[in-house]
């Protein structure tokens, strides 16, 4: 097989990654939503109340302290950031 069918076009920067690869290591785009979905998780270390900011900041390498300072701005100039910790609450299995 040669190395030239392993390989596919990212379909967000266009340049050439492997066949297999679930996010572009070019342009950082996730080739495969679900599974960039699935990889939200709660998590039990560095958890406040129900992990979900501890779950964020480890998912996009953030400190968690910035996640907690967003989710309170938002909750304070509008009530969003309640609704938003409510819905990632519902939508966000806890990890293993």
């Amino acid at each position: 097989m040669s190395p030239a069918n392993d390989k596919k076009k990212c379909p967000y920067c266009s340049e050439m990654i492997q066949k297999d690869a679930i996010k572009c290591r070019y342009c950082g785009s996730w080739l495969d939503r679900k599974h960039y979905l699935e990889s939200w998780k709660r998590t039990r270390e560095k958890r406040m109340l129900l992990g979900i900011c501890a779950g964020l900041a480890k998912q996009f390498d953030i400190n968690v302290t910035l996640i907690r300072l967003a989710f309170i701005l938002a909750f304070i100039l509008g009530g969003w950031g309640l609704i938003v910790y409510l819905v990632l609450w519902i939508l966000m299995p806890l990890e293993d």
